[in-house]
């Protein structure tokens, strides 16, 4: 079944080279964001969002090779993918209290509670750091780091190589590592 959106395109030559693209990737598409989530609704949900996505961008894409329409379909695919993951299992920290600083129990866990709100911290600014990095940069570092993929299959999720992905993690890497400094700077 032919999605409403595609329905909807006006232009009847951009409605037919869209339905065209929507046949002939959407399986594809659908498999790299279901390895990806492993959630069939979230996956159905990423699937029509990327097509969204596609068909905002057509004139970009008329006249270019299959593959590399399939390339960057799925890289498109994957992006909105690993975003929702993000989304789906961001991790929330319960406000501490002040009532709960002043309380006898707290005084008792007083270290842990510390070394909480440090972490807490630094989980923040790691986190705001990689959202300030390049899409190449940010996206190794989220595979690598929030997934734990190795750098063969991240290379394999990319479709670049894996020594590629060795060279942009480590760049990203001293990337956050400069941004955590100028933070450090700016907040001394």
């Amino acid at each position: 079944m032919l999605p409403i959106f595609i329905s909807a395109i006006n232009n009847e030559t951009d409605r037919n080279f869209s339905e065209i693209l929507y046949y002939e990737h959407k399986g594809k598409i659908y498999k790299a964001i279901y390895k990806i989530l492993n959630n069939q609704q979230d996956a159905e949900d990423i699937t029509a969002e990327t097509f969204i996505k596609i068909i905002d961008n057509l004139q970009d894409y008329y006249g270019k090779p299959y593959e590399e329409l399939a390339s960057i379909f799925v890289t498109i695919a994957k992006n909105l993918a690993i975003n929702r993951y993000n989304r789906n299992n961001k991790i929330k920290f319960t406000p501490i209290s002040e009532a709960d600083a002043e309380s006898e129990e707290s005084e008792l866990y007083s270290d842990e509670v510390g070394d909480f709100v440090v972490q807490k911290d630094l989980y923040e600014r790691l986190h705001a750091a990689v959202g300030m990095l390049d899409e190449q940069y940010s996206s190794i570092v989220k595979l690598k780091l929030g997934y734990n993929y190795s750098d063969k299959e991240i290379a394999k999720i990319l479709g670049i190589t894996d020594g590629t992905v060795r060279v942009r993690y480590h760049r990203a890497k001293k990337l956050i590592t400069e941004i955590l400094k100028g933070d450090s700077e700016d907040g001394q």
